[in-house]
Order: C-alpha cells, then structure tokens, then sequence
C-alpha cells in the first residue's frame, strides 16, 4: 500500500510542474514589449516640423511634449511615430508617454536649419543624395554633410536642397548638416555594396552567395539580376543573399537592386555543365586514388563535389581538368556523378571491390598490339585473368597483382575491356580503339609507286575505298585497290605530258608541280592541270571539266558539291556542279596544301605555311591567323597552337579539320567551332612501320584524305608510300 502512495504522490507532482509550466508559458505570451527608441529625425527645426521617431513596441496612449509643451501625435504604429513640433515651443527634450511607461526621444532645437527628407535613403558608393529641407545656406562657409560621421562631397547647395555624392565604404549611419555652428541631424541612410560573389561561375540554378552590406532582411526587398535576367532569392539577410542562377542566364555583371537602387556587383561568368571523359579506376577498394578527367571543372576545390552511389567524397586535388580523390570504402556500387557550382554530370558506374583498372598502354591499337593493363587485384597466374576486347577474347602473356601484358585479339574492334579475376570484373576507364597505322603501298625500293620526296603530291577515295594517287614527276595518277593492288588509272605509262583527252592511259596531263585532286559524290575525279580542271570518270575516261582559270593547285569539295579550286593569282575559284565558275578573293596561300571548306567557311593554310586563315564565303571577308601562331610543336585553341609546315587539310564535313604536319611529322586535328588544335599521333621519325600509334615511323608527311568510314590516308614522301590511319 505506501508503495502506491509513493507512486501516486510522484504523478501528482509531475502534473503540478506541468501546470506551472503551461501557466509561466501562458504569462510569457501576454507579457507586452517594452517600448524602445532607435532613432529620431530631424533633431532640429521650427514650429510645426515633422519629427519621425523610430522603434518598437509603440502601443495603446500615446502622447508626447517638447520641452514641456504638449505636441499633437500625427501618426503611430507598433514601430514609428510622426510627431509635430508645437508653435511657441522651446529647445528641449521630445518625451513620449504611453500607457504604462515614459520615455526621453532626445534633444530638439527650435532654429532654422532643418532636414525634411532624404532621397533616396538607401545606395551605393557614387550616388547621389538629394537633402531637403532649410536653413542650408550660409554667409561663412558652405555647409558640411557628414554620413556616419563621414564627410561627402557636396554636388550642389541651395537654401533649401543640398545634393551629396555617397562616398565608397561610408556606412550605415545618420545623415548630418552643419551650417554657421549649427548642426541638424537626418534620418538614417542605408550604405550598400556587394563585396563578392561566390562562385564566380555556374549556369541554370547555381547557388550563388552575394556578400555586402544593406542589404534588406527580406527576401522579397532584394531584386537581383543575371546580366539583365531576374533571378530567385533562396536567403536574405543584411550582409548576404543567396540566389539562383536564373534559366537562360549569360556572362555580364550580377546586380542588386533595393528600393529602387541598383547596386551592380561583379561579373558572373557563364559556362557550361561539367563533362566527365574518364575515370580511373572505375573498381577498387579502400584507399585507391580514383582520377575524374574531364572539362568545365573548377579548379577551387570547395565547388566541386564528387558522389559516389550517393555517398560524398572529400576531393584532394582540383583543376579545371581533372579531380583526384581516395576512395574511402564502403560506399558500395553505383554512379559517379560531379557536380560543379551545382551543375551536374553523371558518369560511369563504380563497383566497391578488390579488382580494378587504372589504365591501359597504348590505348589504341590493331590486332597483334600489345597492350600494359595497369590496375590492382590481378592474379598473378597469367591463365587465371580473362581479357575481352569489345567481348573477344585476348591472351596474357604475362601477369603480376598490378599488371597483365595481353595481345589484342584478331577481330578487334573499338570498345570496352574487361578482366575477371576470381569472378570479379573489371572495366578499363577508356575503351580500347581500334586505331593504328598501315601501309597500303609502296615503299622503300617499292617500284609500284614512284612518290617525289619533295612534292606533297594529293590523294583522293572514292565509295568503294580505292585510293588514287598523283604521281607528280610522271604527270598520271594511279589506283591502289583495297587488296593494296597498284594499277595505272590515268596518264602516260612513259611519263609522257600533254593534254590528250580519252581512255586512261591514253589520256595526257601537264601536271604542275602541286596539282590538285578531288573527288565528287559519283566517284568522278577531278584534277588541276595547268590552268584546266579535268575531269575523269570512274571507268577512266579524262575530259575537261573547266579551262581558262589561270594557274592553279589544290581543290577540294564542300559538303554540298561546290568546288574550290586554289590559284596562283591570290583567289581561288568557286565551281558548280555544271561547271560555272566565279571567283573568289582571298589572300596569298600555300601551293601545297589543299583548303577545307565547310559551312559557308574556306580554311586554308597561309603563304608562310604555318598557320591557318579563315574567309567568309557569304561576307567575303576573312580572318588572318585562324589557328596557329610561329613554327613550332603546340596544341591549344586559336593562336596558342603551333605548326612547323602544313602539307594538307581535309574537312570530315561535321566540324572538324585534319592537318598533316609535315616537318613534326604528325597529324592534328582542329574542332571548327572552338578553334582548338589537339595531336592524334605524332610519328616517330624512321622507314614506314606500322602498328599502334606509339609503335608507328613515318618520314615526312604530304597531302591528306579521307574517306568515308573516317579513316585518314596521308602521303609519306620519304618512304615512298601512301598510308592509312584507322580511327573507329
């Protein structure tokens, strides 16, 4: 029984503390503010001056004197009261009394100097602020206008307006005026600035942090814009704001505007999402260093954020490239997805395991290459790792825990590799490409072709993948089968010269020494002979298509039909498909190379064969160094590449031109629409030896093709040969 007592005794005090609680909580809620004054204005003027008062916790009665001399209240709220100086009042204290408490406002002086209004009463640095009121003028001295103490510029004066200029880094404070030893004080003017802006780039919703000062503590107070379009506020206070990067939102200066004034910040740039190219590895477990290659990255670390299956990962090295990071374990398997200035890109799929591939030597190569697989978790029997290549199987030739030596498979194709160790898979970063060099004929002491060392010659394929050479010092052109058979297609037999029209070999040509050759959608030959165009059908038969158009040299089709044929005059001429001819002016180019025409564009190689100029076709005008600068070896966009000599371009008619590059022996490829000049391979020097990309010599390299699966073919003037480099 007092077992129960107890129990009951304790509930009975435990509701009591409740009800006490719910009653102090009850008192809190009906207890009222106590009035506060924050500020008054103005401090000084003549009977029947409207003095603001600002506050909180204005209620009930309100009456209020001046020195003692009863003052009519003209208006009241919870926060601000407009009070009217008394006539026949005296210079004293302003004192408030509301229902159960009084206050002193401050001193009041009756004189004739006095601020009625400010205008505008917020800005920035550079604004201008009109003071009304009176008393302004003076027969010592001009008057002084002082901001939180800090003295501005005065603009203009009158007795009754003084406009000031907002000095930078003013403040937030009271606007004075003093005139003749007398003072008066104003109200307050809000001092506002955008300091920084965090980041500095982004796209469509990117969150961005406006630091400053003045800001207004509502969202709905602060309007901010992109560069003209108006964006969502997230946050306000009166230091920060944070904002959303508005749809369509394009490079230009970011801007706060606050009860009508603009305040402009700095410049928010615009770019576009992240792009994951790579990354390596894509298994492994805890502690690897997994590597995101990539563009648009930011090379602040903090606005960059790496997830892994939705798991975080702190990153350790960012630039605008690349991100590196050590996985940490545990975040089981699922998409890699970067995430810059709130942009988002997701990658490929990690798997959270022991087994994984960092990289693959040489990426690209033809049946018989043989390939480093780099990685972790291998088994160091060769026979216990299996390697598909685009699903065919490869042979390990060797294998130890971090590295598999393997053959690329007869049957290759471009695409995934794949090892499976102990019945764990692992996928390389990059696919394998099939991709190398052959040689399809010719030769060192090769008689089938007879290739001048010194001319950069011109190729051309037709649909069915022949290939067709000029010999230039014999004044014919030959046809290299796809079995790599070498036959004459059109010319002397003897070398013999002239212009004879007819059946293949008894067809006669007066070749220059840079004669051109293209060839149209029905696999019709075109060539530049002298100051003729030729025309020759695929059964061989040679007519001349054009004549009369002065010296010329290398040709080329665009991607609609049009022919351009280069002249020696300084133009070029523009040819149909029925054979009318107009003329186009252009600067000098070089005889070598044949130029790339494309969307309405002629790119050419200029006259010092260095670097590469481009002319409007539909404006007639042009732009003197493309792409290129000095001679030289150097990817980059625009001006920032370098070329030693340009032997040939070819369009791939989508937007992107090869080079071949004769003296450093490479060939280069250039993306039309952002200039950017990137190496495909560069040769080693030597006879003509084929295989991948880091096992293949070439001498110096002559005109360049393509044909119409992609595959480039190029002229090896010193070995006599004609090439062809597999790209897909």
């Amino acid at each position: 029984m007092k077992k129960y007592s107890i129990r009951f005794f304790s509930i009975v005090c435990c509701l009591m503390v409740i009800m006490l609680g719910a009653c102090k909580k009850d008192k809190d809620k009906g207890v009222t503010p106590q009035p506060k004054v924050t500020e008054y204005y103005p401090n000084s003027g003549g009977e029947g001056t409207l003095v603001t008062v600002a506050g909180s916790g204005f209620s009930g009665s309100i009456s209020a004197t001046f020195a003692g001399a009863t003052a009519d209240v003209v208006s009241s709220t919870a926060t601000e009261m407009v009070i009217r100086a008394p006539k026949g009042g005296s210079s004293g204290d302003i004192a408030l009394k509301l229902d159960n408490a009084s206050l002193t406002v401050g001193k009041y002086t009756y004189q004739d100097l006095s601020i009625s209004k400010i205008s505008p009463a917020n800005g920035s640095a550079g604004a201008h602020v009109r003071i009304s009121g009176s008393g302004f003028s003076s027969a010592t001295g001009p008057a002084v206008v002082t901001i939180n103490g800090k003295t501005t510029q005065i603009v203009s004066a009158a007795d009754t307006l003084l406009v000031v200029e907002i000095p930078a880094n003013v403040g937030t404070g009271q606007v004075k005026v003093a005139v003749n030893g007398k003072d008066v004080t104003g109200q307050s003017f809000k001092y506002q600035a955008v300091n920084s802006i965090k980041p500095l780039t982004g796209g469509k919703g990117t969150i961005v942090c406006i630091d400053g000062s003045g800001f207004e503590n509502t969202i709905a107070g602060n309007t901010i814009d992109f560069n003209g379009k108006q964006a969502v506020v997230k946050e306000a206070t009166e230091d920060h704001i944070l904002v959303f990067a508005p749809d369509g939102v394009q490079t230009g200066p970011l801007s706060v505007t606050i009860n009508g004034q603009k305040i402009v910040g700095p410049v928010f740039t615009m770019v576009p999402p992240p792009v994951i190219q790579t990354v390596t590895p894509l298994s492994g477990p805890a502690k690897t260093v997994m590597t995101i290659v990539g563009t648009t990255f930011s090379a602040i670390l903090d606005e960059n954020k790496v997830t892994i299956n939705g798991v975080t990962i702190p990153l350790t090295t960012a630039t605008a490239t690349k991100l590196t990071l050590t996985i940490p374990g545990g975040t089981g398997n699922g998409k890699v997805v970067v995430s810059v200035n709130d942009q988002t890109v997701q990658g490929p799929d990690f798997k959270d395991q022991a087994v994984g591939i960092t990289s693959l030597s040489p990426e690209n190569g033809l049946a018989g290459t043989h390939v480093i697989i780099s990685g972790l978790g291998f088994n160091t029997t060769a026979s216990l790792n299996k390697v598909t290549f685009n699903g065919v199987a490869a042979t390990v030739i060797s294998a130890t825990a971090a590295s598999l030596e393997v053959i690329a498979p007869e049957g290759l194709s471009t695409g995934p590799v794949k090892v499976v160790t102990g019945g764990v898979e692992a996928l390389a970063p990059t696919d394998f490409k099939r991709a190398g060099v052959i040689t399809i004929a010719g030769g060192p002491g090769n008689t089938s072709l007879t290739l001048a060392t010194y001319r950069s010659g011109s190729l051309a394929v037709d649909s069915k993948g022949n290939v067709f050479v000029i010999e230039v010092e014999q004044s014919r052109i030959k046809k290299i089968a796809t079995n790599g058979t070498v036959t004459l297609f059109a010319g002397s037999p003897t070398g013999e010269r002239g212009y004879v029209e007819g059946p293949g070999d008894k067809a006669l040509f007066n070749l220059s020494s840079n004669p051109g050759m293209d060839i149209d959608e029905n696999d019709n030959l075109y060539v530049s002979d002298g100051t003729k165009v030729r025309k020759i059908t695929p059964q061989g038969m040679v007519s001349t298509f054009v004549s009369n158009l002065g010296t010329i040299n290398k040709m080329s089709f665009d991607e609609t039909g049009i022919l351009y044929v280069m002249g020696s005059f300084n133009g070029a001429w523009r040819i149909d498909k029925e054979g009318t001819r107009s003329a186009v002016s252009i600067i000098a180019s070089q005889d070598d190379s044949r130029p790339a025409p494309y969307n309405g564009y002629l790119y050419k190689v200029s006259n010092e064969g260095n670097y590469l100029d481009s002319y409007n076709l539909l404006t007639n005008s042009s732009l003197n160094r493309w792409v290129g600068s000095n001679y030289g070896f150097a990817d980059g966009i625009g001006s920032a590449a370098a070329f030693s000599a340009i032997n040939g371009l070819v369009s791939d008619r989508a937007g992107t031109i090869y080079v071949s590059d004769y003296i450093n022996k490479a060939i280069r490829k250039i993306n039309i629409a952002t200039r950017e000049v990137t190496t495909v391979v560069q040769f080693t020097a030597g006879t003509n030896v084929d295989g991948a990309f880091n096992q293949a010599k070439s001498g110096s390299l002559g005109d360049i093709t393509m044909d119409r699966q992609g595959n480039i073919y190029f002229i090896d003037m010193t070995n006599n040969a004609v090439r062809k480099i597999f790209l897909k």
